[in-house]
């Protein structure tokens, strides 16, 4: 394809991006990571570790971060791995620089207001070539360069297919696919998933229940993401049942904390835990399925119990219905 990823900046240095910035440190002598935060640039630049989100990793020296984000012109590629929430804002932050690099999209989320994905959000500020990156992958895990499997997809297959070949090595393994509709459905609405299954675990309703909640649910949204253009197919690969598992039933999802909290009469008003997601994307739930005809009892069971203030026993009536 003739692309050069030489020099690969990440926006955003939360605890993923500067996951990131460690795994593709791999493959490329110069990572820049952009933080709206003077301390973290300052600690990582100056001790190559980023305490405040990601403790007791050390970084590849080759890494330095900028609290400049028009220091983005300087790279080949451009990872935006900021929450789906900030997308637009970070968006149009690019579009006002007028780079035309290709960018990579890490958020798991949707655009709230308008029920649609984030490439059509990103699509409606800039031009640039776009590739959804999404699977399981914990931060401290593939800090640590443990074993991880991602999916990437674009509109231009092309693309996907080089950014794959051109970052992956044994223990940090890129997979393209066609389906970047399906993939962005995947990975936003497994957070809700993730949430119910939270619910489930703070009710102490079993593993039993857990996975019905998962292959239910999952058809849930499988329904949803071919209604919207997306594959079946999508949903067996890393980016769909991989993801749906390891967010529903790892010990370090912030999504699947949330549900617990719930399940003991917790509010969002008062979570004062990390940015959670799931909440975030369940607000959408009823547009979505009055959008595109479709019914969503599980989904829309967590949206009411955040949203509506349903008590969370009802997703567990409905899991044993």
């Amino acid at each position: 394809m003739g692309v050069c990823f030489d020099k690969i900046c990440i926006v955003g240095a939360g605890s993923y991006g500067t996951a990131l910035a460690q795994c593709l440190s791999q493959k490329s002598n110069g990572i820049l990571l952009i933080s709206d935060m003077a301390s973290i640039a300052s600690s990582i630049n100056e001790y190559h570790v980023n305490k405040e989100m990601l403790d007791g990793i050390y970084l590849s020296p080759d890494i330095r971060c900028s609290t400049d984000i028009a220091d983005i012109s300087d790279s080949d590629l451009v990872f935006v791995a900021v929450p789906a929430s900030v997308v637009r804002t970070v968006c149009q932050q690019i579009a006002d620089i007028g780079i035309d690099k290709h960018l990579v999209l890490c958020s798991k989320g949707i655009d709230i207001e308008n029920a649609c994905l984030i490439t059509e959000m990103v699509e409606q500020i800039l031009s640039n070539d776009l590739v959804v990156f999404s699977g399981p992958s914990f931060a401290q895990e593939m800090a640590r360069g443990l074993p991880v499997g991602i999916n990437v997809a674009g509109k231009k297959r092309e693309l996907a297919d080089h950014l794959a070949n051109a970052l992956s090595y044994p223990s940090f393994r890129l997979k393209a696919i066609d389906d970047y509709i399906g993939l962005q459905v995947a990975g936003a609405f497994k957070n809700v998933l993730a949430v119910g299954a939270g619910i489930l675990a703070g009710f102490d309703c079993g593993n039993s229940a857990a996975a019905k909640l998962i292959v239910d649910g999952l058809e849930e949204v499988m329904r949803l993401a071919v209604a919207m253009g997306g594959k079946n197919d999508t949903f067996f690969e890393l980016g769909g049942i991989g993801d749906t598992i390891l967010t529903c039933t790892g010990t370090k999802s912030r999504n699947a904390q949330f549900g617990k909290y719930l399940a003991v009469g917790g509010a969002l008003a008062n979570w004062n835990g990390s940015l959670v997601e799931g909440a975030l994307t369940g607000r959408s739930i009823p547009a979505f399925e009055k959008k595109y005809g479709i019914s969503m009892p599980i989904c829309h069971a967590v949206h009411d119990i955040i949203y509506a203030q349903n008590n969370a026993h009802h997703l567990v009536e409905i899991i044993a219905a």
